[in-house]
C-alpha cells in the first residue's frame, strides 16, 4: 500500500479545486450568453472577429503550449533522463524565427480562416481535404493525453478512477468550448495560466525549501548525472544535442503552424502585433520548461538515495511529480487542491484551444463548401455540434494512452508523425515553387508511412533505460544490493534488443527529422515525373521566393483600387 495513501483530499482541497473548473466553465457560458444576445458571425465565433488584444492570447498560446505534458511529463523526463530538455528553449527560438518570418506572412496576406485553407489555393482541394484529415487524427490522438494527465494526477491523489474522471473533465471541457467560442477558449487561457505558474512556482519553492537550498539541487543533480546539459557524443541517447535539431523542425509546426496557433496569431489586428506576441509566447514557454527542468532536479535532490518507483510507492515515473506534491507539500493548507487544479487547468486550457481549432477546421475543411446556403447561426450551431462529438470521442482514446509508456514519449511520437506530413505540405507548399499537388500527397504518405513503420517497429525495442536510481536510503531490506536501475535496464536491453532490426533502434526524437526528409525527397521526384509546377501567385510563396516581376492577387487588388480611386477623382 502507498505509505502517503492516509493523506487524503481535504475539504479545503476540493474546494479549491471545484472553484477552478466552475470558474472555467462560467467564463465558457458567458461568452456563449453575450454572443447570443449580440449578432456574432462566424469569424466572430472562430477568429474572435481578428481583433483580440495582444495580452490574452499571449496566455492563450502560452497556456495551450504549456500542457500537462509540460509540467507532469517534463519534470519526470528531468528526473529520470537529466536536465537535457532545456535545450528545447533552443529549439523553440530557432523555430519561431522560422515561422514568423518565412511561414506566417503567406497566411496572413491570404487572409484564411483556416491554414489548410492555403493548401487549396497551392494545390487543389484534394490536398486541403487530405491534409485536414491527417490533422484530424493528430489532434485526436494527442488530445486525450492532456486529458489523461490531470486524470491520472487526480487519481493519485484521491482514488478516483481516471476513467471518471476523464468522462467529467471531457464533458466541461467541450461544452463550455462548443457555447463560447474563441473568447471564452482564450479568456479561459488566461485564468488557467495564471494558476499554472502559480502552481508551478510554489512547488519549485516549497521543493527548494525542502531540500536545504538550491546549493544542494546543484549538488544531487552533478552526483546523480543529471546535469547533463549538452551530449555531443551518443547520438543514438534520448538526451543527444543532436535530438533538438529535429527539435526545431517541431516547433515550427507544433507551436506555429498548428492550426490551434494560427488561429489565435490570425485573431490579431497587425503583423507587429503577432511578431511581439510569438516572441513573448517562446521566452514565457521557455521558462516553462526551464521551471520543469528545475522542478524534475529538486525531486531528483529529494529522493536521492530511495527512489519512490524502485520503492514500489508509484507505479510509473509519470506520477514522480503528484507523489512529491503530496509527500512534501501537503502541510500546505489547500495546495493539494491548487497543485491538482494547476494540472487541470493546463489540460483543460489545451483541449479547449485543440477542440476549438479542430471543429473550426472540420466545418471549414469539410463541410463548409457542402453548406453554402446556410445562415452564420447554423454554421455556428454546426460547430457547436462538433466539438461536442470531438469532446465525447476523447473519452474511449484514453484507453490506449495508458497503454503506451512515458508521456513525453508519446507526444514526440504523435508530434513526428503530424510534423513530418503537415509541416511537410506547408514546407513544400511555400518554399517549392516546383512542387505540384500529386508531389505533395505523394510525399506526405510516403514520410507517414515510414514513421508510423518505425514507431510499430520500435515498440519491439526497449525503452532507453534511466540514469542511476538509488535504494540505499529506503530502509534495510534495500540495503543489501547497490544495484541500480540502469545495472539492471541495461542489461535487459541489451540482451532483448540483439533481436531487434537495426531500423527500429533509431531513437523517436529522430522521427521527425526522418519523415520530413523523406517527404520532401518523395514530393520533388513525384512532381517531376508528373509535370513539375508554377505558381501564378507569388503571395503563395515565401517572401523571399517571390519574383518582383509578378504581382501578388493583393497587390494586384489595391493596383485596381488606385485606378478606380484615379477615375473617380
Amino acid at each position: 500500500m502507498d505509505h502517503l495513501d492516509k493523506r487524503h483530499f481535504s475539504v479545503i482541497d476540493y474546494t479549491c479545486f471545484v472553484i477552478v473548473l466552475l470558474f472555467s466553465a462560467i467564463i465558457g457560458f458567458y461568452h456563449g450568453a453575450r454572443s447570443k444576445k449580440s449578432p456574432s458571425s462566424k469569424e466572430d465565433y472562430l477568429l474572435g472577429g481578428r481583433s483580440m488584444s495582444v495580452v490574452p492570447v499571449i496566455c492563450s498560446l502560452v497556456a495551450t503550449s504549456a500542457s500537462g505534458m509540460t509540467i507532469v511529463g517534463l519534470s519526470a523526463e528531468a528526473y529520470a533522463y537529466g536536465i537535457h530538455s532545456w535545450m528545447l528553449c533552443v529549439s523553440l527560438l530557432v523555430g519561431n524565427f522560422a515561422f514568423i518570418q518565412v511561414f506566417f506572412p503567406v497566411l496572413r496576406e491570404l487572409k484564411v480562416a483556416s491554414s489548410f485553407e492555403y493548401l487549396e489555393m497551392r494545390f487543389n482541394r484534394s490536398v486541403r481535404i487530405f491534409a485536414s484529415g491527417i490533422y484530424t487524427l493528430a489532434v485526436l490522438i494527442q488530445v486525450p493525453v492532456t486529458v489523461y494527465i490531470p486524470a491520472l494526477v487526480f487519481q493519485n491523489v484521491t482514488g478516483i478512477h481516471v476513467y471518471a474522471t476523464v468522462t467529467a473533465l471531457s464533458i466541461l471541457c467541450a461544452s463550455y468550448t462548443a457555447i463560447g467560442g474563441f473568447r471564452a477558449v482564450v479568456w479561459t487561457d488566461v485564468f488557467q495560466l495564471t494558476l499554472m505558474a502559480l502552481s508551478c512556482c510554489i512547488i519549485a519553492t516549497v521543493g527548494v525549501t525542502a531540500v536545504g537550498g538550491i546549493e544542494n539541487v546543484w549538488n544531487a543533480a552533478e552526483r546523480g548525472g543529471r546535469l547533463n546539459w549538452i551530449n555531443l557524443t551518443n547520438v543514438s541517447s534520448r538526451t543527444t544535442i543532436w535530438t533538438y535539431f529535429n527539435g526545431a523542425i517541431i516547433a515550427i509546426y507544433q507551436f506555429g503552424l498548428n492550426q490551434a496557433n494560427v488561429q489565435r496569431y490570425l485573431s490579431l489586428s497587425t503583423m507587429k502585433e503577432v511578431k511581439a506576441a510569438s516572441w513573448i509566447v517562446t521566452v514565457l514557454f521557455g521558462a516553462f520548461i526551464c521551471l520543469s527542468q528545475l522542478m524534475g532536479a529538486i525531486m531528483y535532490t529529494s529522493y536521492e538515495t530511495c527512489d519512490p518507483l524502485r520503492r514500489g510507492f508509484i507505479t510509473a515515473m509519470d506520477q514522480i511529480l503528484p507523489y512529491f506534491v503530496r509527500d512534501k507539500a501537503s502541510f500546505l493548507t489547500g495546495f493539494n487542491g491548487i497543485f491538482i487544479a494547476g494540472i487541470f487547468a493546463a489540460g483543460l486550457s489545451t483541449t479547449s484551444s485543440f477542440l476549438n481549432a479542430l471543429g473550426g477546421s472540420i466545418y471549414e475543411d469539410f463541410l463548409s463548401y457542402r453548406l453554402v446556403s446556410i445562415s452564420e447561426s447554423t454554421a455556428k450551431n454546426i460547430m457547436r455540434a462538433i466539438v461536442l462529438i470531438l469532446g465525447v470521442i476523447q473519452v474511449p482514446m484514453v484507453f490506449a494512452i495508458e497503454k503506451m509508456g512515458m508521456l513525453f514519449q508519446i507526444q514526440m511520437q504523435v508530434m513526428s508523425v503530424a510534423t513530418c506530413t503537415l509541416f511537410g505540405f506547408f514546407t513544400v507548399g511555400i518554399l517549392c515553387p516546383k512542387i505540384n499537388g500529386k508531389g505533395a500527397k505523394a510525399g506526405a504518405c510516403a514520410g507517414g508511412i515510414v514513421i508510423a513503420i518505425l514507431i510499430v517497429g520500435g515498440m519491439s525495442n526497449k525503452t532507453e533505460p534511466p540514469l542511476p536510481l538509488r535504494t540505499d536510503g529506503c530502509g534495510s531490506q534495500f540495503n543489501s544490493t547497490e544495484l541500480t536501475s540502469a545495472n539492471v535496464l541495461n542489461n535487459s536491453q541489451d540482451t532483448e534488443s540483439e533481436d531487434v532490426f537495426w531500423l527500429f533502434k533509431i531513437p523517436f526524437v529522430y522521427y521527425s527529422l526522418i519523415g520530413l526528409v523523406i517527404n520532401l525527397l518523395t514530393s520533388y521526384i513525384v512532381s517531376l515525373l508528373t509535370g513539375g509546377n508554377t505558381v501564378e501567385d507569388q503571395g503563395l510563396l515565401a517572401p523571399f521566393l517571390r519574383d518582383k516581376t509578378i504581382k501578388t492577387n493583393e497587390e494586384l487588388e489595391l493596383q485596381q483600387k488606385k485606378l478606380l480611386l484615379i477615375e473617380k477623382s
